[in-house]
Formats: structure tokens, sequence, C-alpha cells
């Protein structure tokens, strides 16, 4: 059984799934990516994971309209082409199919399945919440693209909901549990990273001796990181000695920064090398995703790989498989300020070592090797059936 999976972007987090589904199928695991849409890193990982399996295409044209200022959902439409896919897929023969959702480069995929009889499966992560305003002609599109579709490989709970009953696939099988983070690698890096280093960045960053809470994303008003900074004076003033630390890139980066500049309590860092992030990790006290859309936030489970409490907004798509009240974090509404500062104060009241450890045995079932399992086990599946 060859499978081909469609994916142009991607981040760390996928290679190791994608290693596993090449030892699982026993070399017959096969990749196309975008060469502008991944970075350097990332192709580099591929490489050394997959070989010459991984086909990395260039040359992508595409066409946007609407907001493409905004990355909140169905703000905008983009086209994307690119040149040779159809006949690179076509060249590799799968006998399987992966696609990444309905749009995007997936129709390619979509054609080839249906044109020559092979089996089509699709990698899916949308929600009902993050689609909320999509137009009623994306909706019947999603609607018809996906007839062919013999199994959904989806993340969780939310986006089987979304799937059943905003698009009406009832009866197409579908997996929970294909999405995971590069869990095996941070974690690793963590346990390393011994009490001398940590004092050491504790110092450079010169943190006060409260709890450290951190923040990794873009710094984009999707997120929700303005609304974690305006509710953070008020946790700041029950706990002055607590700390903010804040990495990611975009648009928001150099306004924030400036607006900041003299609260002693935050520290926006920007960019961090994805390969550095461990130790940010392994500083913290507490990770919180303020975000006020997301399919399945992937550095939540990161960061319960790293035996951390969580505090999730209630609009990332993964809180309800990975964040449970008072076991190992707590969820909340970030567009309430109230909530965000009730939600903060709550860690200093809890104990942070065994919430720490049940986000361990939590995530402990959306590992690299777990997602793979079920994703190969449903293309096998769907395979054999004649």
């Amino acid at each position: 059984m060859r499978i081909l999976w469609i994916s142009p972007w991607f981040g760390n987090y996928r290679v190791p799934v994608y290693a596993c589904l090449n030892q699982l199928s026993n070399g017959n695991f096969y990749l196309i990516c975008s060469q502008e849409n991944t970075s350097d890193l990332v192709r580099k990982k591929l490489k050394e994971a997959l070989g010459d399996h991984a086909v990395v295409m260039s040359g992508e044209k595409r066409m946007t309209m609407g907001n493409d200022a905004s990355d909140f959902a169905n703000k905008s439409l983009v086209l994307k082409k690119q040149p040779g896919l159809y006949r690179a897929i076509k060249e590799l023969n799968p006998d399987v199919v992966i696609t990444e959702g309905f749009g995007g480069w997936a129709p390619a995929g979509i054609r080839y399945a249906v044109l020559h009889g092979k089996k089509l499966c699709m990698f899916y992560e949308r929600t009902a919440y993050v689609e909320r305003n999509s137009p009623k002609w994306r909706t019947m599109y999603r609607k018809i693209m996906g007839i062919p579709v013999k199994y959904f490989l989806i993340n969780g709970h939310l986006t089987n909901e979304y799937l059943t009953n905003e698009l009406g696939f009832k009866k197409t099988p579908k997996v929970e549990g294909c999405m995971c983070a590069d869990s095996y690698g941070l974690a690793e890096a963590v346990s390393h990273f011994g009490a001398k280093e940590r004092a050491e960045l504790k110092q450079r960053l010169d943190l006060h001796p409260g709890l450290t809470f951190l923040f990794v994303g873009q710094m984009v008003e999707r997120k929700g990181i303005k609304e974690l900074l305006q509710a953070w004076g008020q946790h700041i003033a029950n706990h002055p000695q607590d700390n903010l630390i804040v990495i990611g890139k975009g648009i928001l980066l150099d306004v924030l920064k400036e607006q900041y500049k003299d609260e002693s309590s935050i520290h926006i860092l920007g960019g961090i090398n994805y390969d550095l992030l461990y130790q940010y990790y392994a500083l913290c006290d507490v990770f919180v995703m303020p975000t006020l859309e997301d399919n399945w936030c992937l550095v939540v489970p990161e960061a319960m790989a790293c035996r951390k409490p969580v505090a999730c907004s209630i609009y990332n798509g993964g809180h309800y498989e990975l964040v449970k009240d008072g076991v190992n974090g707590y969820n909340f509404d970030p567009l309430q300020q109230n909530s965000i500062v009730e939600t903060l104060n709550k860690f200093h009241h809890a104990d942070l070592n065994t919430m720490g450890e049940m986000s361990v045995e939590i995530e402990s079932n959306y590992t690299p090797d777990k997602a793979a399992q079920r994703i190969f086990d449903a293309c096998k599946k769907k395979f054999e059936e004649r």
C-alpha cells in the first residue's frame, strides 16, 4: 500500500508523524509539499526523515480576494495552483491519497483519486466556531468536494461535530486524535535543561521571583495577545512578582513591544528559533493560550508534553480534549477580562507539579506515533476494502 500525503504547508511538529507513517508502511509513504510555504529547517528535517520520498515543489501561483490583512477565517479567499502537481501525483501512483482539507492543493489529489479509483482520505481541522462566518457557497463547495472522501482524519470532537452536523458527513468514517505536537523532541530537550541553565536564563531575563507565565504564538489579533496583555495589568496588581514571557512574530510585535517596554514583568522576546524554544518551556511555570480563534492550537500539547499546567482559551478547538478544569489547568474566555484575571490567579492556589504530571498523561494520547498509527490504520482499512 503506497500512501501519498499532499501537504503544501506544515511545521516541525508534523515531521515525526511522517517519519512514523513511513515506518508503518515499510517505506511506502510519500509526501508532496511546497518550498515557498515551508521553512529551511522543516525541509531539512523532512529530508532526514523521508529522503527522496519527500517531493518539494516550487512556483506556486496564488490569487487573494477579500481582506488579506486579517488572519481570521473566512476574511479572504486564496486560490492556489501548483504547476506540475497533478503530474507529480500521477508519477507516484499512490494507492491512498491524503489531502489537507478541501482547498489549496487538495483538488488535485481529489481529482486523481476519483479518476483513478484510488482511496481518498482527508486530514481536516476546522470547527463550527472557526467556520461561524463561512459563506454558503463555501459550505456547499465542501459538501460536494467531500463526497468521494472515504475517511476523515481529524483532530478532535469539535471537528467531528462540524463535519457531521454542519457539512452533513454523518456516514463517512472519522478518526479523532490525528493531530499532535513534537512532544518527543521538546520533552527530551526540556529534561536535559538543568537547574543551572534555567537559573542563568532567568537571570538573563531579569525575572521576578513569582510565577512565570509563557505565551508562544503569532503576534496577531487572532491569537488574543492584546487581550492577555491588557488583563495582565490587573493580574500584576494582585501578584506583582509574576512574569509574562511572550514569544512570537507578527504584525503586532513592534507595537506591543513599544507599548509595554516600561513594564518590568512583561518580556516580549519576538521570534525564537524553534530548536531553542524548549528553554522557555523549561523555564515557565504555566503556559497560557488566549487565542480568539484556533482549530487545535499545537503549542498547547507542546507545553503539556513539557509538564506544564495550561490556561487555555475556550475558542481553541483543542481545549475539549486537552485542558481539564482543575486537573491540568483551566479554560477561560479571553474576551472577558475578568475571566483571564481570575484564571491566572487560580494557578497561585493550585498544585502545579500535579497539574504538570496530568498534562503529560493527557498529552500522551496525542503523540506522533499514536497519531500516525490512527492515520495508517484508517488508510489500511480503506485500502483493503473492495
